[in-house]
């Protein structure tokens, strides 16, 4: 509700405006033929929730909060493994547009730093029909730079569709960093 008041009470005299995103990707990949058994997969799954405030028309700082999913099931008929990832990652990111609010088309390119709030990863084994205790090994929280870049197209003058890139390094920002993790996310955004 509070959300609703701020513009009216005349914060939007410099075109500051509000937008809040909902974006997710979900993928399974079967990686053995049809009509086995048990068939082996990769399943991934990421959702965002973001919250932008733009200070200027074309210039916003974005909080977001990603949480992700990904499982590799490998079946066998001596050691049948399932390996999990779990992560939860909070974001702060400079965001640059490259249009007007009321334009139908409007690339964007973003930076910032983001937060492993949580990353873990979980084996789980069958040996020989027989389930050994599982495994969890627990990753460090750490900080990351992260960036992306994107396109926003205006259904409606509150609407948008939102489809973009976004990277970050897979360790801390003073390690040797060789990894860059990165996901393609589409979703929606309302602006107030």
């Amino acid at each position: 509700m509070l959300l609703l008041w701020l513009p009216s009470v005349g914060w939007a005299q410099y075109n500051e405006y509000y937008e809040i995103g909902l974006s997710g990707n979900y993928r399974k990949t079967f990686l053995t033929e049809l009509g086995t058994t048990q068939r082996a997969y990769d399943e991934n799954a990421a959702y965002t929730a973001s919250f932008a405030y733009y200070f200027r028309e074309m210039t916003a700082i974005e909080f977001s909060y990603s949480q992700g999913k990904n499982t590799r099931f490998i079946p066998s008929s001596t050691i049948t493994s399932t390996t999990t990832h779990r992560y939860s990652l909070i974001g702060v990111d400079l965001v640059f547009t490259f249009g007007k609010r009321s334009d139908t088309f409007i690339p964007y390119i973003k930076a910032g730093v983001a937060y492993f709030d949580k990353k873990s990863i979980d084996y789980e084994y069958v040996n020989n029909g027989i389930p050994e205790q599982p495994q969890t090994v627990e990753i460090n929280s750490t900080v990351v730079p992260s960036a992306g870049f994107g396109m926003q197209f205006r259904l409606t003058q509150r609407l948008s569709f939102k489809a973009g890139l976004e990277f970050w390094t897979s360790g801390a920002i003073n390690k040797d960093v060789k990894d860059f993790d990165w996901a393609a996310r589409m979703g929606i955004s309302w602006f107030l």
